[in-house]
């Protein structure tokens, strides 16, 4: 659980009956209890395949985005956009900072 400018970041799985648990932490530290409304963002917690095949892994994303201070969400964006507008279609390799 990692908390933001907005509020808190943090995993959970969806149960059968379709509720999210929410960590007692969450509620204690945004003063909610049961039954109070909150905005919810649901986020898939994979990345997306063409991001695996680039061998970016979920740590690389949560490390740009603490160091970028940006959520998950924009640097996934950013990562999925890079190369797209250089001649092949993005389908360049990255080596240390260095295209080719």
């Amino acid at each position: 659980m990692k908390r933001n400018g907005e509020g808190f970041d943090f995993e959970s799985a969806i149960g059968g009956d379709g509720k999210i648990a929410v960590p007692e932490s969450v509620l204690h530290s945004l003063g909610a209890q049961a039954g109070a409304r909150v905005r919810v963002r649901l986020m898939p917690a994979v990345i997306a395949a063409t991001l695996e095949r680039k061998h970016v892994t979920a740590e690389e994303v949560e490390r740009i985005a603490t160091v970028q201070l940006e959520s998950q969400a924009q640097v996934i964006s950013f990562l999925l956009a890079e190369g797209v507008l250089a001649p092949g279609g993005g389908k360049r390799l990255r080596t240390k900072g260095r295209a080719r």
